[in-house]
């Protein structure tokens, strides 16, 4: 698909909050406009599926790529470096049944260097459940697990034994960390904590989190399949999250994913959570990507804000279509 300019779309409704044991509460209503455009789909990029935007360069995970990808406003691969050694084939990418998933990412600052914190789903036992600090100035990169972070997560949410952690998104404020879990097979979630004690927890020199928190979260239908979180990324002059959530086959499968229906992006101001233990965004700030009132058949997975104010940020985003490329649009969003 070759889009060179998409319709402006207005993303207009009111919050309304599903508070457990409370009634529900409205804030204000509020009125975005979202523009998107320029959709380029690169070839030599496979399955891009976490992205982070870092003084003008556009960085990028794939799913079932071994390597962290610096990409130019053009969308063309500028340098690639070693994740982890992993075997590929013929078309670069790692073969399924040993793949890591790499399906988010952020910046960190931590011990006073920056990093790229690269993330595993969690989807496999232990195979899905390892994360990668990367030296941004370059370095030795750091493996941890996240076994016992992802077993935490899904004690936290009160999950049941067959449902399971997906984790799709991280973003950072600087202070505190949010994960956004894919409700596939599992539920839709928020869980938020503070940094430097999850970088201390996952290196092992604590034991506990007793910041973590979650919010369990409702998001739109397409064709009566709630969409699941898929990105995120924090819009700090708002102080808000921006998020993609898409919609594929029937949303019961980490494994057989199904048609891709479409995708959403939304936006949460942090304000929202306060005092809340569960959220509905089914009617706030939530657009599902069209142009010219149809549907965009992508599986949109990560947003990357590029410059912000207060009212207004632009970026990127990414798209996993499930054929071994990435589709990147840019956007624009205003308040």
């Amino acid at each position: 698909m070759n889009i060179k300019k998409i319709a402006k779309v207005s993303l207009f409704s009111a919050l309304t909050l599903l508070v457990t044991g409370c009634s529900p509460s409205a804030d204000s209503s509020h009125s975005f406009t979202f523009d998107i455009a320029n959709s380029t789909v690169n070839h030599n990029l496979s399955s891009g599926s976490g992205m982070v935007v870092n003084n003008g360069k556009i960085m990028v995970v794939g799913d079932d790529s071994p390597w962290l990808f610096s990409v130019n406003n053009d969308f063309k691969i500028n340098k690639k470096t070693l994740i982890e050694h992993f075997s590929v084939n013929e078309q670069n990418r790692i073969n399924y049944k040993i793949k890591p998933d790499f399906e988010s990412m952020t910046m960190v600052n931590y011990l006073n260097k920056p990093y790229y914190l690269v993330m595993g789903s969690g989807s496999k036992a232990v195979l899905r459940e390892q994360a990668y600090l990367m030296p941004v100035n370059g370095g030795e990169n750091q493996k941890l697990s996240l076994s016992n972070l992802y077993a935490q997560l899904h004690k936290v949410a009160n999950f049941t034994q067959q449902e399971k952690i997906n984790i799709e998104g991280i973003a950072s404020t600087g202070n505190e960390i949010f994960i956004f879990n894919r409700g596939n097979e599992g539920k839709n979630a928020i869980f938020t904590m503070d940094k430097n004690e999850l970088m201390s927890y996952l290196e092992g020199k604590t034991q506990a989190l007793p910041s973590l928190k979650v919010y369990q979260v409702q998001l739109p239908k397409i064709n009566g399949v709630q969409a699941c979180f898929s990105g995120a990324d924090y819009w700090k002059d708002a102080d808000s999250m921006l998020f993609t959530a898409s919609v594929e086959g029937n949303n019961n499968s980490s494994i057989s994913d199904g048609a891709i229906q479409g995708s959403f992006v939304g936006v949460l101001p942090l304000k929202a959570l306060a005092n809340k233990s569960s959220i509905d965004l089914t009617g706030y700030n939530t657009k599902e990507l069209k142009n010219n009132g149809k549907a965009i058949i992508t599986k949109a997975e990560s947003i990357a804000i590029e410059t912000q104010t207060n009212k207004k940020a632009s970026g990127y985003i990414v798209s996993d279509n499930d054929n071994g490329t990435s589709q990147f649009f840019t956007f624009t969003i205003d308040k």
